[in-house]
């Protein structure tokens, strides 16, 4: 069995290159030339988390591999993690390296140099970090955190200003601020600060009361740096939208998420015809623009624009498309490569699912969410007799005939 010693020789090369798999698969077959079986698992868990960090949410072997993951986890968590019991609450492995804890600010400020000496600690959670947000500031062993994860620590704009204080964020890439009852005073906060220079990741979602206003600001804010930003469940509305799309500071941004904003057609027409819709796709070709009070003119603004061209996956669920606004997505000649559809929730009738039948659309899709419409058996068994290749995935449940089943022989 390799030695805490051993492992510790191969944590420099990973350190050095985070992001890089090839470390990682290095120290995999040292695993490998090992005689013990706990150390052959530990080189396939590796491998196993490395494919799981690369392939899509969909992927047929996903589920295979997140079995795998589980059972190695069950059978060798305890053995992986006990050289930090007493260090941390909890433990995260990404990428098949220990390198994520959740601690609370008590166990952070007195522990962390042990911490940090005994694992390649990136992420940091803090547990209750509104509680004790001014020992926490004052902590210099943030300087050794990458990714400082305060989700639902009740911050509060109050919480922020403290830690934006902090001398110590100089080297933070990611840092998590969601579910914090932050507004727009916060944002003020971030878009004032110097102290975040190399942040990349910035979460936000789920404060619920972000708006325009707030949202302006980061976009003219100096987080140049910023590559993604998560502003889902806030409400930013089409202001807050044309902030970001006309914004000359995040040039950088590839991965923005919206989802439950109300932009509205006016923010679904700005979004369509940007150029920060191209670099968005270009990073993941998902568009997610669920819950955002898009009706028939933001769907035509998507359809027409051949900005996108690279989409694979578009959810448009709980908006307001009607029939007339998924015929303009049905017949779009701006998304070849579409492959999934969500249009839950979207007051569709049997006659918008007929026109979808008979698109070219139709033939595309390997699936389709239609849930929580107003289709009945007739609309349904048309969209079911032109699956594509009769294999298309048709999610159908709660419309108006939830007890449909498939014909026989189908």
């Amino acid at each position: 069995m390799f030695t805490q010693a051993e492992e510790h020789a191969f944590l420099p090369a990973i350190l050095a290159r985070p992001h890089d798999d090839a470390p990682r698969l290095i120290f995999a077959d040292y695993l490998d030339d090992s005689d013990d079986p706990i150390d052959h698992a530990r080189a396939d868990f590796i491998r196993i988390q490395i494919a799981l960090h690369h392939i899509a949410e969909n992927h047929p072997k996903r589920r295979e591999l997140i079995n795998k993951q589980n059972d190695y986890l069950l059978r060798h968590h305890g053995h992986w993690t006990r050289h930090l019991r007493g260090l941390a609450a909890g433990f995260e492995f990404r990428r098949g390296i220990l390198d994520s804890v959740s601690v609370d600010v008590q166990t952070f400020t007195s522990k962390a140099e042990e911490l940090f000496r005994r694992a390649p600690i990136r992420r940091v959670r803090i547990l209750d970090a509104g509680l004790h947000i001014h020992r926490l500031a004052t902590a210099m062993h943030l300087l050794e955190v990458r990714e400082l994860d305060l989700c639902g620590t009740d911050l509060g704009n109050g919480g922020l200003n403290v830690l934006l204080r902090s001398p110590y964020l100089m080297h933070l890439e990611s840092l998590n601020l969601s579910f914090n009852g932050l507004c727009d005073g916060g944002m003020e906060l971030l878009a004032r600060t110097t102290r975040l220079p190399s942040l990349h990741t910035l979460l936000l979602n789920d404060n619920g009361m972000i708006t325009a206003k707030g949202v302006q600001r980061l976009a003219e804010s100096e987080l140049i740096q910023l590559q993604t930003l998560d502003l889902s469940g806030n409400d930013i509305g089409d202001a807050g939208m044309l902030a970001l799309v006309e914004s000359t500071q995040l040039l950088r941004l590839n991965s923005l998420r919206i989802h439950a904003n109300h932009i509205g057609d006016a923010g679904a027409e700005c979004l369509a015809n940007s150029e920060l819709l191209v670099r968005l796709l270009t990073k993941h070709p998902q568009l997610n623009l669920r819950q955002n009070a898009i009706g028939q003119v933001g769907a035509r603004a998507l359809a027409v624009s051949s900005n996108m061209n690279a989409a694979e996956k578009l959810d448009l669920g709980g908006n307001y498309l009607g029939d007339m606004g998924l015929e303009f997505v049905a017949f779009s000649s701006e998304m070849p490569n579409l492959r999934a559809l969500g249009l839950r929730q979207n007051r569709i009738t049997d006659a918008g699912a007929r026109t979808l039948a008979i698109s070219p659309m139709m033939a595309q899709l390997d699936e389709l969410d239609l849930c929580a419409n107003r289709l009945t058996a007739v609309g349904i068994d048309q969209l079911w007799q032109n699956r594509k290749d009769w294999q298309t995935i048709l999610e159908h449940e709660e419309n108006l005939c939830s007890n449909w089943v498939a014909p026989s022989g189908s």
